[in-house]
């Protein structure tokens, strides 16, 4: 019987560079403090990110600059991920996920995140 991989890390690491360099320059001490408790496990950093994310815009925890630097850490993933379904299924089920649950989050998303992202983000809702 075939075991069942939840984690993507190594299909998607590569492939995920330039938007793992992204989100450490940006947020560096998330970064750090993710990496520690799940060390390079890319499904659970972008999850994380997603609950970090929908959290601080609910609170009101952040400046618009920094909520504006999330978003694009998405639609960079998004944009990855048009071509690497197992991407893809790592934005819907991680972060979008958070997104979705939190009413302000969803809320501004529609506003910021580009449009392949926002139809991942539709699907969730349907």
């Amino acid at each position: 019987m075939k075991k069942l991989k939840v984690s993507t890390d190594s299909d998607s690491g590569p492939r995920l560079q330039g938007v793992n360099q992204y989100l450490e320059k940006n947020f560096p001490d998330f970064f750090a403090e993710a990496r520690f408790q799940v060390g390079d496990d890319d499904y659970f950093l972008y999850a994380r990110f997603g609950q970090y994310l929908a959290r601080t815009i609910e609170q009101n925890r952040a400046s618009r600059e920094k909520i504006n630097r999330g978003f694009t850490v998405l639609n960079k993933m998004a944009r990855v991920s048009a071509r690497h379904p197992r991407i893809r299924q790592m934005l819907v089920s991680g972060p979008l996920e958070y997104i979705v649950d939190a009413p302000k989050a969803r809320a501004l998303a529609r506003k910021r995140l580009s449009p392949v992202a926002q139809g991942y983000m539709e699907s969730l809702c349907e």
